[in-house]
């Protein structure tokens, strides 16, 4: 019970005098390594039961130093993880863990002969653990990454089988018949090496199976060394010690191997891993809140966050968003003065993870050595963080776009209007992915040779789908080219495909009665997110700058505010694209995953030149992408000082059809063929 005392109070003064979530993992490794010491050298001294009091402390804050590192606090109850495990504890778990790994280390070498093994596998795992966590909270900001491949994993495979080679080669050297006169610690070091090899080549084993790499072979030699070094160290052992070790070294194998498991799960930055993850984390907190309420207040006393955002020169950035959010999805924001200088105020007292973007740079975390978490304490007024932010990386014109234009049909038309268009589906390959379900829709015939405006619309889904939307606006004089992202959770790969169609597009290379000059581009309800982005793209690249006018229809402006407004039951998402609610589930806590809220929230990248004249399109009865979305956008494009029109349809819902014979929709596509005319010059 004083072991246990004594922890509590470590933990009151941790959150009294320092409570910054980022340190918490280092600070407890260092209180449970400084109090593993002292209660070595008490026991020494004669004071068992101080020492064995302290031993305990070491112990609980060593395993909650561990716990925060793996973020392993996500799934307690709120107001329990505060004090036992912070959400953002990893953030500082890779110091945490080597502390823990050095600590060990010392204890296997001057340590009591019993612990020695135990202390030497402990020190293995977290100084594994240790580079990893530093190499996976680094590729947070850059999330969302593609889906995990083959081709990703082989790096990893490759460094499994260096590994377990090494590791099997020493075990064999170290196993050889003379190994009675070697000291006690090689023989240790060798049972060491076999141990690990084993390790290293059953978990490659597995993965290059399940990838199916051409590696995956190859691990039976490493696991042929360490099995050759067993044999050698049981040649003059008897029977039952064999059958002991045997069951020993399996039980040890396991755990190790579901410990390594625990480890990549926890805190890998692989999509899937993370979709997992966060579906984990969402069901633990419905649990804790079904059982014990909503967990702590967000109103707490306010605190202020100010800094300077600056580019990697070191110059100031003007006009920087600097963006942090809570639990839910409420956002505190501040844009940078000319000299770079930005000031957060009424930021509720807690532990955040602030990031900046511009239009010109990507977004980046808090730089220095503070780390990326911001905590904002009660009682003191300001918390400095800083940013240094990267510029836009440039176009990659190097591409295989393999463009196979399907032949051309006829078909009728059946909605507000009566009439025929002309139908060519297309496809194309990006980077060495075929990509396919793209279409062509082309005025008819009697309209001429053309050339006409071009509209590139971004869908939703399946671009045959939405034929009742294309189709009238052929047939009205415009090549329609419908398109649906293909690769979807690879948000810069979608991205550098809509890049290259629109390329292709201006180039006449889909049609020869569009003209390249004249191009305007479309999005509907999440798809819209795609259109802000690849407008943007394009307006940073003023030779590819083809974009004459954007339609957005039910968009998705504020994915911070999207999920405030889900959070908050505004939002009822359709069973027919119950996918969306999964993807808000999968994507994290705006809190502790915000680099994908913000990524796909244009109202914090935007320019003044990063989109061209808007026409913004909503129903007021939509509850799947509240009307709120297009009013927000509509505020943010007159500060831009950017030409836009707002039109919302008390009547309508989500699903804007204007083939659907109806007077407002009708007055949608009217409306939207005048803007096109208006802008892109069409008669």
């Amino acid at each position: 019970m004083l072991g246990l005392a004594l922890l509590a109070g470590e933990l009151a003064l941790w959150r009294l005098v320092f409570d910054e979530a980022g340190f918490f993992a280092p600070i407890m490794a260092l209180t449970g390594g400084v109090s593993l010491a002292l209660a070595a050298f008490l026991s020494r001294r004669g004071r068992n039961l101080l020492g064995r009091a302290i031993r305990i402390t070491g112990y609980g804050a060593t395993l909650l130093a561990i716990a925060a590192a793996l973020s392993l606090g996500a799934f307690l109850p709120p107001m329990l993880a505060e004090w036992l495990s912070p959400v953002l504890g990893r953030f500082g778990g890779a110091l945490a863990l080597g502390i823990v790994a050095v600590g060990a280390a010392i204890a296997a070498l001057r340590g009591p002969e019993r612990w020695r093994r135990t202390a030497l596998d402990l020190a293995t795992i977290t100084g594994i653990g240790a580079p990893w966590l530093w190499t996976q909270t680094a590729r947070q900001i850059n999330f969302l990454p593609p889906p995990t491949t083959a081709a990703t994993l082989m790096p990893r495979l490759q460094l499994l089988f260096g590994l377990a080679l090494v590791l099997g080669i020493g075990a064999i050297v170290l196993s050889v018949p003379q190994r009675q006169h070697r000291a006690e610690r090689w023989q240790q070091l060798g049972a060491w090496c076999r141990r690990w090899c084993y390790v290293a080549a059953l978990l490659g084993l597995g993965v290059g199976l399940v990838v199916q790499s051409d590696l995956a072979p190859w691990f039976a030699l490493p696991l042929a060394l360490s099995l050759g070094a067993t044999l050698l160290n049981w040649r003059q052992a008897r029977l039952r010690p064999r059958v002991v070790t045997i069951g020993r070294g399996v039980g040890w194998l396991f755990l190790t191997l579901l410990t390594l498991t625990l480890l990549y799960a926890a805190t890998s930055e692989d999509l899937e891993i993370v979709f997992l993850r966060n579906t984990g984390e969402r069901r633990a907190a419905i649990f804790w809140r079904d059982r014990f309420g909503a967990g702590p207040s967000t109103m707490r006393p306010a605190g202020t966050i100010t800094g300077v955002v600056r580019d990697q020169a070191g110059q100031p950035l003007a006009g920087a968003s600097v963006v942090l959010a809570d639990r839910i999805g409420q956002t505190f924001t501040a844009r940078s003065a000319p000299d770079g200088h930005y000031t957060l105020t009424g930021v509720p007292a807690g532990s955040y993870l602030p990031l900046a973007i511009s239009p010109d740079h990507v977004l980046g975390g808090r730089s220095g050595f503070a780390g990326r978490v911001a905590t904002v304490h009660e009682g003191r007024a300001t918390e400095r963080v800083d940013f240094r932010l990267a510029p836009r990386p440039g176009y990659d014109q190097s591409t295989n776009d393999s463009l196979q234009l399907e032949p051309q049909t006829e078909i009728m038309i059946e909605g507000l209007t009566s009439g025929t268009t002309l139908r060519r589906p297309f496809t194309f390959a990006n980077r060495g992915k075929v990509l396919d379900g793209g279409l062509i829709h082309e005025p008819p015939a009697a309209l001429g040779p053309g050339p006409f405006p071009i509209l590139l619309i971004i869908y939703p889904g399946e671009a045959a789908s939405w034929e009742g939307v294309s189709a009238p606006l052929a047939e009205r004089g415009f090549v329609v080219v419908s398109y649906f992202p293909r690769r979807l959770l690879d948000l810069d790969g979608d991205l550098d495909d809509l890049r290259l169609l629109l390329n292709l597009t201006a180039a006449g290379k889909l049609s020869t009665r569009g003209d390249g000059r004249r191009i305007a581009i479309a999005g509907g309800s999440v798809s819209t997110v795609y259109t802000y982005l690849l407008a943007q793209a394009v307006a940073s690249a003023p030779p590819d700058a083809h974009l004459r006018a954007a339609i957005l229809y039910g968009g998705l402006f504020d994915l911070y505010a999207f999920r405030h407004s889900w959070e908050d039951g505004q939002v009822i998402i359709d069973p027919g694209i119950s996918a969306l609610e999964y993807l808000l589930v999968a994507f994290g806590r705006p809190d502790t995953r915000p680099e994908i809220y913000l990524r796909l929230s244009p109202h914090y990248t935007l320019g003044a030149t990063s989109l061209p004249p808007t026409l913004l399109v909503h129903a007021e009865q939509d509850i799947i992408v509240p009307p709120g979305q297009s009013r927000l956008a509509a505020a943010e494009l007159t500060r831009l000082g950017i030409n836009h029109r707002l039109l919302i349809y008390p009547e309508l819902e989500h699903y804007l059809d204007i083939s659907k014979r109806d007077p407002a929709q009708l007055d949608m596509l009217e409306q939207t063929i005048a803007f096109l005319h208006q802008w892109t010059g069409a008669k």
